[in-house]
């Protein structure tokens, strides 16, 4: 039962004690009176905590549908880019392969123009080459050259004026595909949009229900507690996943060096593997911001009544690439309470970044991520009103102010 309904409750008892007080013990129908208002309390307020929880499962599936179709769309973003590298390249080959036809007739052209300005028309030819003509064997072979040449260029010419005829049905095709992944990609930046709008509508019915500051403390309390036992868990499941990795990584080398008789060379991935003990090291101003904006609310700035923000969040607009800040091990890509999609980093045995408030994640758990990799896109889930990171770095189990790692 929360603090507002005991407050409620109390305030209730004391009323009906006064009233006891007043009147004596003659009447019971003041006892029986608070007794019903009492009930009448209870059942109010189970019945806004059930709307309430109603209405955070329908925003965890709206959040859910903006983060499938925000992936969709990007996907449809990375097709548009291969299909407009394709078209361009297919129009590079129709213009060599034009170059080429060019050049085979002016070839051609060339070479007739030489026969007519010997006299040697085709008529000429015919009788040179004929019965009459069979003792002029050197002459002939000449011709017969020439001809063949002439043929040999005719049909480059028609090879290539067909690579060129297939070349444009390709692009065509390509332009096809380039269309309709654009109308594709209207209709799911229109769906994000309509979704969008139900998870605002949602959220503000949400916050109509939590309209006293003692339910908001306790809601930011218990999105830190769950956020606190989640990142725990993860840890101790990433911890448990390194040291398998360690332990296979140790017994491929030691057999491919005995099947070698030589080092062993690790793979990017191992090499990774290896020096992820090495964590962000000292807060420098070293890595780049994960997402470029300005600051809205800073590391220990008041969130709401006695507590504060834990990370910093940064402002910028839905869609935004999230970038990773280092190398690192994912532990955690997916929803939690407050926090919308979050993506959780480890760098080294006790550094964490982490990342919220997203719409759609591209990472998974146990999934290694470099410097730079986008890991998610910039949104409004959780309890933020506009679009916006939450980016915190966590050492030890504590965290500690993001902005002196970041330029």
């Amino acid at each position: 039962m929360t603090k507002t309904f005991s407050k409620s409750t109390a305030l209730l008892v004391a009323c009906g004690l006064i009233g006891f007080s007043s009147a004596g013990y003659g009447n019971g129908n003041d006892f029986n009176q608070i007794q019903q208002q009492i009930k009448q309390q209870e059942s109010k307020l189970a019945k806004q905590k059930r709307e309430q929880a109603k209405l955070q499962s329908t925003l965890k599936n709206q959040e859910s549908k903006i983060n499938a179709v925000a992936g969709e769309l990007r996907e449809t973003e990375l097709n548009l880019k291969e299909i407009r590298k394709q078209i361009s390249e297919a129009d590079k080959q129709i213009k060599l392969l034009e170059k080429q036809e060019k050049e085979q007739k002016a070839k051609l052209a060339k070479q007739i123009d030489v026969i007519y300005r010997s006299g040697l028309n085709p008529s000429v030819l015919e009788r040179m080459l004929s019965e009459d003509a069979k003792k002029a064997a050197r002459m002939k072979v000449y011709y017969e050259h020439l001809n063949q040449v002439r043929i040999e260029m005719i049909t480059n010419i028609q090879a290539t004026q067909g690579q060129i005829i297939k070349q444009k049905e390709v692009i065509l095709g390509q332009q096809q595909n380039h269309q309709n992944q654009l109308f594709t990609q209207k209709k799911q930046q229109q769906e994000l949009e309509k979704i969008q709008r139900k998870r605002q509508s949602t959220l503000n019915e949400i916050n109509k229900n939590i309209n006293k500051e003692q339910d908001r403390l306790a809601s930011l309390r218990a999105n830190e507690r769950a956020l606190k036992q989640e990142i725990q868990r993860a840890e101790q499941a990433a911890r448990q996943q390194e040291q398998r990795e360690r332990e296979a990584l140790a017994q491929r080398k030691q057999a491919e060096e005995k099947r070698t008789a030589k080092p062993y060379t690790p793979t990017a991935q191992e090499r990774q593997l290896i020096n992820s003990t090495n964590g962000l090291g000292a807060a420098n101003r070293q890595y780049n911001k994960p997402v470029n904006g300005s600051t809205l609310y800073t590391f220990g700035s008041t969130q709401a009544g006695e507590v504060r923000w834990k990370g910093m969040v940064i402002a910028a607009s839905n869609g935004t690439p999230v970038r990773a800040i280092a190398n690192g091990r994912v532990i955690l890509a997916g929803q939690l309470t407050g926090y919308g999609y979050m993506v959780i980093i480890k760098h080294g045995d006790s550094d964490l970044s982490l990342y919220g408030f997203n719409q759609a994640v591209f990472v998974k758990p146990n999934q290694l991520v470099s410097a730079g990799q986008t890991i998610a896109q910039v949104g409004n889930t959780g309890e933020i009103s506009r679009p916006a990171l939450y980016f915190g770095i966590s050492r030890k189990g504590v965290p500690v102010n993001p902005a002196r790692w970041i330029k």
